[in-house]
Formats: C-alpha cells, structure tokens, sequence
C-alpha cells in the first residue's frame, strides 16, 4: 500500500471515529433545577427525547413514558427536551405555566426546556424537515458523545434497539 493511499485509510478511520456530540446548553428543569449539558449527563449514558414543535409532544411523551418505564436501575437516565425557541419570549412564561400543569411530577426533574440553540440541536439531531413532529431520540454518553439516535415513530423492537446500544455502557449485573 503506498504512503498517499496509507494517508487517506488512516484519514477516514480517524474521520469515522470522532463521533457527533451534542451542543452545550443551559436551563431549568420543571421541578427547578439548573441543567448543563453535556456536563450533568449520567455517568454512563443519557437518553435525550427532543422536540421541535408544539406538535412533537405526542411522539416525545410516547418515547418519555416507555423509557422511564424500562430502566429501572441501569445506570441509564434520561431528559425530556422541549425546544421554545421560535415561541415568542413574553409568551413562554405562559407556555412554560401550561406544560407545568400537564406534565406529571415524576417527569418534572427529566423535563428540560431550552429556549436556545435549536438550529445546533436539530443538526446534531438530524432533523429532516420530512418529520418535523418526531421524537428525535438520541443516545449519549457521559461526554456527550451520540452513539445511538432515530426520529422513527416508538417501538418495543427500536427501544431494544436502544437498550443494546446502551448496554456497553451500563454496569454489569452480578
């Protein structure tokens, strides 16, 4: 193999190794805590269910129940991201008081709403303006490294999917 040819294999490796990570964001969970991320992300990996419209809150809260439901102790956590960015901001007060009411005190620690840095999450998201009312799920680890996403519809055979994905990460049963 010649040098030019060792250069560019050697490139791509490289290339296919330095996985997508999510962006940096700040802000309030629903039960009143300050979230940054990547840096309070579960040692081992986070689920993020993001959301990209008044319209995605169907697909999310589907993918938020049957993740919270399933974990049970695998060193796994998770965060319910709705994006109010394009919401006017005197209005979001207003949305913010009406998702409080809706959203079950359970989920209100995982409930994270950012009001910034959309346009960055749907890129790392991969967004397709195709599915813009999907639950874009993505699977990170404690960097915020993306190891694992889809924006298809909830299934028992795509959460498998994402649990085999995460096991690599979770601590071994004894």
């Amino acid at each position: 193999m010649n040098r030019y040819r060792l250069f560019a294999v050697l490139l791509l490796i490289t290339a296919s190794a330095q996985a997508a990570t999510i962006p940096s964001a700040s802000g309030t969970t629903l039960d009143g805590h300050t979230v940054k991320l990547p840096r309070d992300l579960a040692p081992r990996a986070t689920i993020l269910i993001l959301g990209f419209t008044e319209h995605s809150k169907e697909t999310t809260t589907t993918w938020e129940k049957a993740v919270r439901s399933s974990l049970n102790g695998s060193g796994i956590s998770y965060f319910d991201i709705p994006f109010l960015e394009d919401a006017p901001s005197f209005v979001r007060p207003l949305i913010l008081h009406s998702i409080r009411k809706q959203v079950p005190d359970i989920v209100k620690p995982r409930f994270l709403p950012l009001t910034t840095g959309e346009s960055a999450w749907k890129q790392a998201a991969q967004f397709t303006p195709t599915a813009p009312d999907a639950a874009y799920v993505l699977l990170v680890d404690n960097t915020g490294a993306i190891l694992w996403q889809t924006h298809d519809p909830y299934s028992p055979a795509l959460l498998s999917q994402l649990y085999t994905a995460a096991r690599p990460l979770t601590p071994v049963s004894r």
